[in-house]
């Protein structure tokens, strides 16, 4: 019996993300990714970054997002996003989780997004 209380499934994944903040490139690990978004660990500096630009409703700033989904044969597919922090769990002392939520995502990458989790869903 599954007792998966999320709306889409979540599928394990590594590798690199970059987050692009007010021209500032800052590096995360992925961790999983579904459909609605990816979470990723990242070390407290992009955490600060995100902090100062926190709204004074406390809402962190959207963001550009772009990573790599594993290679099919010889292409590596790479999506790029705009996101939001939906949460941010610290784990350690210098290690965070941040759940981010896609805010826009181009035809192309969405399509391949889709078509790489429907893929390892059915694995």
């Amino acid at each position: 019996m599954n007792n998966e209380k999320r709306n889409y499934p979540r599928v394990g994944l590594r590798g690199e993300a970059n987050i692009r903040l007010a021209g500032v490139v800052r590096n995360g690990t992925l961790m999983n990714l579904c459909p609605a978004g990816i979470q990723i660990e990242c070390r407290h500096q992009l955490v600060e970054q995100l902090r100062k630009f926190k709204s004074e409703s406390g809402l962190y700033p959207d963001f550009e997002l772009e990573f790599s989904l594993p290679a099919q044969g010889s292409c590596t597919r790479k999506i790029k996003s705009t996101c939001t922090v939906s949460y941010c769990r610290r784990q350690r002392q210098d290690s965070y989780h941040l759940g981010l939520n896609f805010r826009a995502l181009a035809a192309q990458d969405e399509k391949q997004l889709s078509e790489y989790l429907s893929h390892q869903v059915a694995a």
